[in-house]
């Protein structure tokens, strides 16, 4: 099978590897739509510590069954299904509170063993979710950040209330849809990118560049203020503004890893009582939760996104790294004819 290889910063390799054989609880599946997420850029820019060449990347990924290993329940070769790319133990402190997305000895597929970025990838059986087999593969694929958006929206957002977000890449557009659907009233996003505000503005947001940010926020929200703030970029200047424009009392949901230190103003969150709060990927009922709202058609890729082989796959690392790729997303079919 052709496996596309992380070989250090900025060096992709496509090259001919086995197929996996499936352990017990294992299926092999054949990759039919893989995302390219915004960490495996920071991977692919040698940016990521946990990323350790050489590595197969991808972990946002919908599949068919090839082969089945023993016991893995009632699937069977030819099923359609998206994977939760999180392993979690089961077993640590953590998990027995339910807090499986910080399990103390998580894995994660396309990290800590070999991922999607391939014609075919071994997952755990249980990790698996079996969706209708017309359901479109290319938006199949977006479970996995739909459920970190999903995560970070129930972190922060009350009912019906305002919000604003920091970057309209995958994540702030998919952040987006999923407070809308979860009752979001008026929703400001901000991005550097008049592309990407153009996505946002077509799924229902008002949006700003961070130098309208301010005049923005008092044109929509007035006097009342905003009492979220979800940040999907995670750079200093998206921190510290998120901090200024949150009313007292407020919440910033922190989603973004675009950068690992920010200098900030503490004393304006202690005086104010601003809540920061990290969100790291998402709970096995969040990731349900993508799946039946993608299935139920309520998220949409049209627009934002568009798909490419495995081979066109290195140049397009290129584009989304360089600035020059007009989509947000990017979505890779191996599997070519089938979607």
């Amino acid at each position: 099978m052709k496996a596309l290889v992380y070989q250090g910063p900025k060096q992709l390799s496509l090259e001919e590897h086995a197929i996996p054989e499936p352990k017990p609880g294992e299926a092999i599946l054949r990759v039919v739509a893989v995302g390219i997420c915004g960490s495996e850029l920071e991977g692919y820019l040698g940016h990521s510590s946990i990323r350790k060449a050489p590595l197969v990347m991808g972990h946002e990924f919908c599949g068919v069954i090839d082969k089945l290993g023993d016991d893995v329940g009632d699937f069977g070769v030819g099923d359609k299904v998206i994977v939760n790319p999180l392993i979690s133990c089961g077993a640590c402190d953590r998990c027995r509170i339910g807090k499986g997305n910080i399990c103390r000895n998580r894995q994660i597929v396309g990290i800590h063993r070999p991922g999607a970025f391939a014609e075919c990838v071994a997952v755990p059986a249980s990790n698996m979710y079996r969706v209708p087999t017309e359901m479109d593969a290319n938006l199949a694929s977006l479970a996995e950040p739909l459920a970190v958006c999903i995560h970070a929206v129930k972190l922060g957002l009350g009912p019906y209330e305002d919000l604003m977000i920091y970057g309209a890449g995958p994540i702030g557009l998919l952040t987006l849809q999923a407070a809308l659907t979860m009752g979001a009233h008026r929703v400001l996003v901000i991005d550097r990118q008049q592309d990407r505000l153009g996505f946002a503005k077509g799924l229902g947001a008002e949006v700003a560049t961070p130098e309208q940010a301010e005049e923005a926020h008092a044109s929509l929200f007035g006097a009342r203020g905003v009492d979220t703030i979800i940040d999907c970029v995670g750079v200093q200047s998206t921190r510290e503004q998120a901090i200024r424009n949150v009313n007292p009392g407020g919440t910033i949901v922190s989603v973004g890893l675009g950068q690992d230190q920010s200098l900030l103003s503490m004393n304006h969150v202690v005086r104010q009582e601003i809540t920061i709060v990290g969100s790291y990927t998402y709970s096995d009922d969040d990731f349900e939760q993508a799946v039946n709202l993608l299935s139920q058609g309520k998220i949409t890729r049209e627009q934002w996104s568009t798909t490419c082989s495995l081979t066109e796959a290195i140049d397009n690392f290129e584009a989304l790294t360089d600035g020059s790729a007009k989509f947000s997303k990017i979505i890779i079919n191996p599997s070519e004819g089938e979607r």
